[in-house]
Parts: structure tokens; sequence; C-alpha cells
């Protein structure tokens, strides 16, 4: 069931060495292009930078000179630690991709495909799931630091998220258990 696949579900940001194939990613993508979208606009751009590519290394080094000149830390040793672990978890990933959403015409409808993008990335979750490929969904420094144009972004695109794709290694991380509250005790019933 579709609950279950929900529930299994988690973020992974810590993989094997193995690779996801250009077909599993593509199955992935088009999962996500059956998310609702109001208007159909289909508001989704992915941006896939290949493995050990030159643009997957320019961004990681764009993500390690932003991470350093951005973290909150006045210690040097400690800035450059952060910023070279953002770079090599950016290189590291066996697969890596950048989701966007379009503008819309007026406000309403942008916050509509910012909202239909981030159904989208859901469906590419749950379609790794049932693959067996994990993926940890990152708002913070992929996203952050200045990539959009240098990746083919437009500049009117909203960055949605960047996705670190990869089958999911045996660590204490990838197993732990999640709880959620249950539903009775968030849900209004007038």
């Amino acid at each position: 069931m579709v609950i279950d696949s929900i529930k299994a579900r988690r973020t992974v940001r810590d993989f094997t060495e193995d690779l996801v194939s250009n077909s599993a990613l593509e199955l992935m993508i088009e999962a996500a292009t059956w998310a609702p979208n109001h208007r159909t606009t289909e508001p989704w751009r992915f941006i896939v930078l290949e493995k050990d590519g030159d643009m997957r290394k320019k961004v990681g080094q764009i993500v390690h000179d932003w991470t350093y000149e951005n973290v909150k830390n006045p210690n040097s040793a400690r800035r450059e630690t952060s910023a070279k672990d953002a770079q090599q978890e950016i290189l590291d990933a066996p697969a890596f991709i950048y989701v966007y959403s379009v503008e819309g015409r007026d406000d309403e409808m942008t916050r509509e495909n910012y909202s239909a993008t981030s159904c989208a990335v859901q469906n590419l979750m749950l379609a790794a799931q049932s693959l067996g490929i994990g993926v940890g969904w990152s708002t913070g420094k992929p996203c952050l630091a200045p990539i959009d144009t240098t990746i083919g972004a437009e500049p009117d695109w909203d960055i949605v998220g960047a996705l670190y794709i990869g089958y999911p290694s045996d660590s204490e991380e990838n197993k732990s258990e999640r709880k959620r509250t249950p539903a009775n005790e968030i849900t209004i019933w007038s």
C-alpha cells in the first residue's frame, strides 16, 4: 500500500558507493511529473549534475566557497572543515539533482507552482523508495550558494531543493525509527 511506502521513506544522506542508473533517475523524475498541479502548469524543472562531471565539481566549489564565507563560526579551521564537508557531500553523492519551480503569472500562481513542485519532489522520493533508493532533500547550503545561472536555471525560477540520491548504507542513521504525532492530535473536526 502507498501508506506503507510513505511511512517507510526516510531522508537519506549516507549512501553506498553504488551509482544510480540514468534509467532509475528518469523513472523517478517521471513519477515527479505526475504530481498534482493547478491549471496543469507543470512548473517543475530538474537539473541533474552527473557524478564526477565538471558541473558537479564546479558547484561543489561554489558551495564550498559560499559555506566558508557564510558559516556562523569565527574559527577559520572549523569554517574550512564545514566548507569541505559541504563540498565533499555533493561530490560523493551517487546522484545529485537540483529542483526548481517556474514563476507564475502572479503571486498566487507562483505559490501554487512552488507547492506543486514540492509535491513532485515527494513523488520522486516515493518512487525512489520503491526502487530501494534513498533521497536527502536539502534546502540548505547547496541551495543558498549562488549556483542558479551557473547550472542553467533561469533567474526567475525558485529553487525548491537539492536532492542527494543513492542506495542507503547500513548506517544507524538510515535505520533509525521515526515517529509522528498521531493524526487525531493535530486534526480539528468541526
